[in-house]
């Protein structure tokens, strides 16, 4: 396609960005090519990512839920003065999160819940990162590398999506798609995935 972008799900594979590394040395494929995800999933994983980072490719951290690895990984690439605008930050909102026993059993299946996309970005800025790069992983970053035009900014042309937030990184207003989603606090529409988990889980009305 014209996106030129593949988007790669890390595991927690012995050979991690291996073949990634690969194709950037014996490939022609600009390192914009690759974008892996999840690369805060182990700290091997995130050395490595951290390493072609460096090389141009763009690396994406995920806001697990009850960890800090996203955070932390935001503050560590900002420190270590890799480019900002080729990080970014995903949730696994929506997604299937199963819930397995001692041996690999399956004991119930639950939802990723958007809340822990605030979370890492309020840690981001709690360790140090200026709030405009913590929120740039999840807007503008993001709409850059996916070529998403009139996403990820406020102006003239773009789409009308605003989150508003207080000191605490609560949400106050959210208007998304030219609709309310959360007025005051209050939350006027779910989606599909969102009855069972609610939006106040991500901090409205806290």
């Amino acid at each position: 396609s014209d996106l030129g972008l593949l988007h790669l799900h890390l595991g927690d594979g012995e050979r991690g960005l291996a073949l990634v590394r690969r194709a950037l040395e014996e490939t022609e494929l600009p390192p914009r090519t690759f974008h892996p995800t999840h690369c805060n999933r182990n700290m091997r994983l995130w050395r490595e990512a951290m390493a072609i980072g460096g090389r141009g490719v763009p690396v994406d951290v995920t806001a697990f839920e009850d960890e800090e690895t996203a955070a932390d990984g935001i503050a560590e690439w900002v420190r270590a003065g890799l480019p900002a605008e080729r990080l970014t930050l995903s949730s696994d909102a929506g997604g299937c999160m199963p819930d397995f026993d001692a041996e690999g059993v399956l004991k119930g299946m639950g939802v990723g819940t958007p809340r822990t996309l605030l979370q890492a970005v309020s840690g981001a800025v709690a360790r140090g990162v200026d709030p405009g790069l913590a929120l740039a992983t999840c807007t503008s970053n993001v709409a850059s590398l996916f070529r998403l035009r009139g996403k990820g900014r406020v102006g003239e042309g773009a789409d009308g999506d605003v989150l508003v937030v207080d000191e605490r990184w609560s949400v106050v207003h959210l208007l998304a798609g030219g609709c309310w989603m959360v007025r005051d606090r209050e939350v006027l529409r779910r989606g599909l995935f969102e009855e069972g988990v609610g939006l106040a889980a991500a901090g409205v009305g806290g």
